[in-house]
């Protein structure tokens, strides 16, 4: 087993760019309990040599009373060794099978499994906090500062040396006060996980429109056409949900920065990474040449601003409204030609009052619909619910419709989305966003 010390780890040479690590134990207890202890000896032979020794002359003292007794105390002693031992490492086993363990730019992060399924963010530290790394063949062992509530670290791999790279060159990142600066991105695995989620849920993209915008953190727009099922176009955003949306009120901070989930305490939302999802009406044109113009451009530059607003600390929650009437310059957000003036949070189709989750990569992602609406319909949201509004404006009674089955949900709520976008796309009733400076 090779020992690294902090120092030893900030010296060593590391080429490229870090890439996410993702670490759940899927190994059984009885697999781990002797690897773990053998690491114990490797790690600290003379130390464990000599606990041992003691015990075990403990049960040999046993030798006065006859040679029986002393073989008797000798297997005795050796046998609450080995149940000492097994009983520890059964309770670390435990956390470490309990857990989902991320590496990434924001630091160490432990995320536990809700009832629903998701994964929340239990425990974020520092890489400031590692002390001692241990590399051995099956596993990479990292002991943190006394200070951090994590204390110890197994991350059970066959590609340790992948791992301890990534791992060592974010702590280099980290020294150097520039992991902040690293863009966050999708690891080529989990864009594969997403692109299959997004197949799986929403359709086959045929075009992925790039973001050459914004090249430190670029959110690409996936383009899934209309199907006989699904008679409508739906945009879905690819890289919001890289960015971590901060929940600081429900974690408290400790002046190493080690960030702690709020236990004990009723939580609003703690999911922390988002993508977000259009649909536009069948005949909407989306070629390079139609996208030329705004009239047919503007859905993706709106489904793009939103995803950036999160990166400046901004969450939405389902039920949020978002209006473009900040009164600036600002480039008007919703093109003349209809009547659109904010956005509604919704969940998408086909379950609208259902949320949508995907568990990528260690953290759950959850999916949310950006719904064009008017100026009545804002100021109407504004003092009333979601429900209300989808009765008056929509004709969809939620509460009833819940009942009936996934197909017939799907049905009503495509066709009040789609009908809805038609109504207001003509531009009959449009409104000046900014007043004009005379």
């Amino acid at each position: 087993m090779k020992h690294i010390t902090k120092d030893e780890a900030l010296k060593l040479l590391i080429h490229g760019r870090p890439e996410p690590v993702v670490n759940q134990c899927n190994k059984s207890l009885w697999w781990f309990v002797p690897r773990a202890v053998l690491g114990l000896w490797r790690q600290q032979p003379k130390r464990m040599a000599l606990t041992n020794f003691i015990w075990l002359l403990f049960g040999l003292s046993y030798l006065r009373l006859g040679t029986l007794w002393g073989v008797l105390g000798f297997l005795l002693a050796l046998f609450g060794l080995n149940i000492y031992y097994f009983y520890t490492y059964r309770k670390v086993y435990k956390a470490i099978k309990t857990f989902t363990y991320r590496m990434d730019e924001d630091g160490i992060s432990l995320y536990i499994t809700a009832d629903d399924g998701t994964l929340i963010r239990y425990i974020t530290t520092p890489y400031s906090q590692i002390k001692d790394i241990y590399l051995s063949k099956d596993y990479v062992y990292f002991e943190l500062e006394e200070t951090s509530e994590i204390g110890i670290i197994y991350l059970i791999t066959e590609d340790t040396e992948r791992v301890l790279g990534n791992i060592v060159s974010y702590m280099q990142l980290e020294e150097k006060q520039e992991i902040k600066n690293l863009p966050s991105v999708y690891a080529n695995q989990e864009l594969d996980e997403i692109k299959d989620f997004v197949i799986e849920r929403f359709g086959k993209p045929t075009d992925i429109f790039r973001d050459t915008l914004n090249r430190e953190q670029p959110i690409d727009i996936m383009v899934i056409p209309p199907t006989k099922t699904r008679n409508y176009w739906t945009l879905c955003t690819l890289g919001a949900g890289t960015y971590r949306v901060r929940n600081s009120e429900e974690y408290k901070r400790s002046k190493e920065g080690e960030e702690v989930l709020n236990c004990g305490e009723e939580h609003d939302s703690l999911i922390e990474h988002y993508e977000y999802v259009m649909y536009l009406p069948a005949d909407w044109n989306l070629s390079a040449e139609a996208l030329e113009k705004e009239s047919n451009y503007w859905p993706i530059r709106v489904l793009n601003g939103i995803g950036h607003d999160t990166f400046d600390n901004f969450q939405f929650q389902l039920g949020d409204t978002m209006s473009f009437n900040a009164g600036d310059d600002t480039e008007v957000s919703f093109d003349p030609s209809t009547d659109f003036f904010g956005v509604l949070i919704l969940c998408p189709l086909p379950d609208v009052p259902n949320e949508t989750y995907a568990n990528i990569g260690g953290r759950t992602i959850q999916f949310h619909q950006v719904m064009p609406i008017t100026t009545e319909e804002l100021d109407y949201l504004g003092h009333n619910s979601p429900a209300d509004f989808m009765k008056k404006y929509m004709e969809l009674d939620i509460i009833k419709l819940d009942e009936e089955t996934l197909d017939v949900k799907e049905k009503h709520y495509t066709n009040a989305l789609i009908s809805h976008f038609e109504r207001h796309k003509k531009g009959a009733n449009v409104v000046t966003m900014y007043p004009t400076k005379k």
